[in-house]
């Protein structure tokens, strides 16, 4: 490994709405010592794009992230790393990644506890450190080709303010529903199938587009995995930070909230993998939770003025549902792991009913 002259990381206790938080950090330019050195929320944002990544306990998947960053033909002007592991071998990837230099033309990286600990927490937190005028939150496992920073960028270069976020289009994207999703439909789970559309009944439909596609496709929700969104509007409306930990669906409460910018849209010609890494993720039954929790509070945000036919609605959809999910039952390998998920979900059902 080449040697390198970056700053040794400086630990701080800073504080951070009340409350104190021990953070490390580092950064490749204009090294500086100590938070207020360091540019926050600047009167003018310049023009450029900054990478977000939040990352907790997956430093190979990270790695292989910064390693799909070193080859954009666009180089970023930002690269912020937000890294809530408990250890440093997170931290040490990044250090020691044999492009650091060149990732970007500033890179910060952040390691973080405690209450700035969560992936809406993270992601609000790297915005007070971007200076462009565009930002894009990725997650740890995905790996980006060469084009795909410049074709995210394009369309909000080209469309101004028609266009608030702009999410990546991956190889996993199938043109047709699958038969799952057509027996949603069929069971009136949600009313459509139109690609990226977000119903009454709070279920989201996934993006089923062309692989490979040039095309623009419009939606009402952007995966969390890959958005870029103006920088002025992401600070504007923060993500909800009510959504802790591994915060599932804080992508579709953050794009329901931003869709009053602008459209929300899939750029075809912006080219990445998305490789899930089951790593870092919490229990079978905090996920089954989450599942239904989390997005009965974003039902509840996107229709204030729903009456008891839409909540009724709202506990067919998700009730069905789990009874589709039950399939795993029969599967050995996976018995317990869903019999734990639908526990999760049967609770937050409860809660729901009940309006808690």
């Amino acid at each position: 490994m080449p040697e390198t002259n970056f700053p040794k990381p400086r630990i701080l206790q800073h504080d951070f709405e009340g409350g104190s938080d021990i953070v490390s950090w580092f950064q490749t330019k204009d090294a500086s010592d100590s938070f207020s050195d360091i540019p926050q929320l600047p009167e003018t944002l310049t023009t450029g794009t900054t990478v977000a990544i939040c990352t907790y306990k997956r430093a190979a998947s990270l790695k292989r992230a910064l390693d799909s960053i070193a080859i954009q033909d666009d180089r970023p002007s930002q690269l912020i790393i937000v890294d809530a592991s408990p250890d440093q071998d997170t931290e040490t990837v990044v250090r020691e990644h044999v492009d650091l230099a060149r990732l970007a033309d500033n890179t910060l990286y952040f390691r973080v506890t405690d209450g700035l600990r969560g992936l809406t927490r993270q992601r609000n937190f790297s915005m007070r450190f971007t200076t462009s005028d565009l930002v894009v939150f990725f997650d740890d496992d995905v790996v980006l080709q060469a084009d795909c920073l410049r074709e995210m960028a394009r369309v909000h270069r080209d469309r101004g303010e028609q266009v608030a976020g702009v999410a990546g289009s991956t190889p996993e994207h199938t043109e047709s529903p699958t038969r799952l999703w057509k027996i949603r439909k069929l069971l009136h789970i949600v009313p459509d199938l139109r690609p990226g559309s977000y119903s009454a009944s709070g279920m989201s439909v996934p993006w089923f587009v062309k692989p490979g596609t040039d095309e623009l496709t419009e939606g009402d929700w952007l995966p969390g995995y890959s958005m870029m969104w103006k920088t002025k509007h992401a600070r504007e409306l923060g993500f909800c930070e009510s959504f802790d930990s591994y915060a599932q669906s804080e992508d579709l409460d953050f794009s329901l909230r931003m869709r009053d910018k602008g459209a929300l849209v899939l750029a075809g010609p912006a080219h990445l993998q998305h490789l899930p890494d089951p790593s870092g993720r919490p229990n079978h039954f905090k996920l089954g939770y989450m599942a239904i929790h989390n997005r009965y509070h974003i039902f509840k945000r996107t229709y204030p003025d729903r009456g008891w036919a839409d909540n009724t609605q709202f506990i067919y959809t998700w009730t069905m549902d789990s009874v589709l999910h039950a399939r795993g039952l029969v599967i050995p390998s996976q018995s317990a792991a869903t019999l734990k998920h639908l526990a999760g979900r049967m609770k937050a059902l409860f809660h729901a009913i009940i309006g808690k």
